[in-house]
C-alpha cells in the first residue's frame, strides 16, 4: 500500500471518527450529556481537521513542508478573487432566488436576528441587497482566517495527497465529498438548514455534500495555483460571512433546500457554475502550475 493511501486513510479515520463518535453520542445520550457532546462537536469542528493532520504526520513520520504562508499579498489578484468573488456569486445566487420567489423577499435586513440587536436595514431592492452582501464581506476580511484550522486539515494536508493518488479532478471531488461527510452529524441535528425542509434531515445532509464538493473545487483550484492554504481559508471565511446574510432578508428566515443561502441549490447557483467552469480547466491548470514551479 503506497504512502499516500496510508496517510489519507489515517487522516479520515481520525477526523471522521471524532465527528461521528460525538454525533452518535449526542444522538443516543439524554439531556446534559447530549448537549455537551453536540457542543464539543460544533465548537471543535474547525479544530478537529488540523489536529488530525498533526497526528497523521506524527504517526506516519511525515516531514513534508507545511503549505502555509501569511504572505497573501504576494499574489494580490488571487487574494482579491478569494476574498470577493465568492461573496459576489453568493449575492447573485440570493438575488436569483428572490427573483424566482419574490414573495420571500422581505425588503428588510433583520440584523437583530443576525447579530443579536434590535436593528434592521430597509432594503427594498434585492439588487441593493447584493451590494450590502459584498460590503459586509469587505468589512469581514480580518475575520476570514478563522477557518484556517479546518482548511489546514482538508486542503493543506489531505487534498495534495488525494490529488497525487487519484489525479486532480477525482482528488478535488473526493476531497469535497469527504469534507461534506464530516459535516453530516452537525447537519443531522439541524445545523445550517431548517429541520422543516422536505425530507429533512437526509435531504439537508445530501445538499451539504453538494455544497462542500462545490466549494472544494474552488479551494482545490486556488491551492494548486498558490500552494498556500491561506487562500483557501480566505475563500472559506468569505463564504461563511456572506452566506449567513440572505436568510435574514427573507420572509421565512429559514434555510431551505433551494435558498436563499448558498446552502440551497439556487442560492449556490453562482458558486456551482463557477466550480463547473474551474473543474473543466483543472488538469490544464495543474500542468501549467507544475511547469512554473520547475
Amino acid at each position: 500500500m503506497c504512502e499516500n493511501k496510508v496517510q489519507i486513510k489515517i487522516y479520515l479515520i481520525l477526523v471522521l471518527g471524532v465527528c461521528f463518535f460525538l454525533g452518535g453520542t449526542a444522538y443516543f445520550m439524554q439531556d446534559s450529556a447530549k448537549s455537551i457532546a453536540y457542543q464539543i462537536l460544533q465548537k471543535g469542528f474547525t479544530a478537529f481537521p488540523v489536529m488530525a493532520a498533526v497526528l497523521t504526520r506524527r504517526i506516519t513520520k511525515d516531514k513534508t513542508k507545511w503549505r502555509f504562508s501569511i504572505k497573501v499579498w504576494n499574489n494580490p489578484k488571487l487574494w482579491i478573487f478569494c476574498a470577493f468573488i465568492p461573496s459576489i456569486l453568493i449575492a447573485a445566487g440570493a438575488v436569483l432566488y428572490f427573483v424566482i420567489f419574490p414573495e420571500q423577499y422581505s425588503g428588510f435586513f433583520d440584523m437583530g436576528s443576525l447579530v443579536g440587536t434590535a436593528d434592521g436595514i430597509p432594503i427594498h431592492n434585492p439588487f441593493r441587497f447584493a451590494i450590502v452582501c459584498v460590503l459586509i464581506a469587505a468589512i469581514g476580511v480580518p475575520i476570514q482566517l478563522l477557518e484556517l484550522g479546518e482548511e489546514i486539515g482538508w486542503r493543506e494536508y489531505l487534498l495534495p495527497r488525494q490529488i497525487a493518488e487519484y489525479g486532480i479532478r477525482k482528488g478535488a471531488l473526493l476531497n469535497g465529498f469527504c469534507w461534506g461527510t464530516a459535516h453530516l452529524p452537525l447537519i443531522f441535528f439541524g445545523f445550517n438548514y431548517s429541520p422543516e425542509n422536505a425530507g429533512a434531515p437526509w435531504s439537508n445532509m445530501l445538499m451539504m455534500i453538494v455544497v462542500c464538493m462545490t466549494l472544494g473545487i474552488l479551494c482545490a483550484c486556488v491551492m494548486v495555483i498558490s500552494n498556500n492554504v491561506m487562500y483557501c481559508a480566505i475563500i472559506h471565511g468569505a463564504v461563511n460571512i456572506t452566506g449567513e446574510i440572505p436568510v435574514f432578508i427573507s420572509v421565512s428566515q429559514k434555510s431551505g433546500l433551494l435558498g436563499p443561502n448558498p446552502t440551497g441549490l439556487i442560492g449556490m447557483s453562482g458558486l456551482l457554475v463557477c466550480a463547473m467552469l474551474i473543474f473543466i480547466r483543472l488538469p490544464k491548470l495543474e500542468y501549467a502550475m507544475e511547469n512554473n514551479r520547475k
